[in-house]
């Protein structure tokens, strides 16, 4: 299919189609100056989707797929993406343990301003 169909497909934009091609995430054929994108790039896209949605970077996406197109199926592959995602569960860890400490303080906020309500 071509871009505009992709687009359509996707529910993306033409911008955010030619940033990942800009970052190498898709790779569609050339057929004289157009693109022509198959279920491969279907699928890498819903993949790039997937891992935003987890709280990947198109940096990390970018270095993921850089090492599955290297090192598929490798041990060093699982290692690498094993490595990542508990980098992630850290870095969500750490913004749950900041949100209950927003929470904690909003609450004590609003006890303080309900206290002056009733005065």
């Amino acid at each position: 299919m071509y871009l505009k169909e992709f687009i359509t497909k996707m529910n993306t934009t033409k911008d955010t189609v030619r940033f990942y091609l800009e970052l190498s995430l898709l790779t569609p054929i050339r057929k004289g100056k157009n693109y022509w994108f198959t279920d491969n790039e279907v699928e890498s896209f819903q993949e790039i989707k997937n891992l935003q949605e987890l709280g990947f970077s198109l940096k990390e996406i970018c270095a993921i797929k850089e090492l599955h197109d290297q090192s598929c199926g490798t041990k060093k592959q699982h290692e690498q993406n094993l490595r990542l995602i508990e980098e992630k569960i850290a870095e969500n860890d750490a913004a749950i343990r900041e949100l209950r400490h927003r929470k904690k303080a909003l609450v004590a906020l609003k006890k303080a301003l309900k206290k002056l309500l009733i005065k």
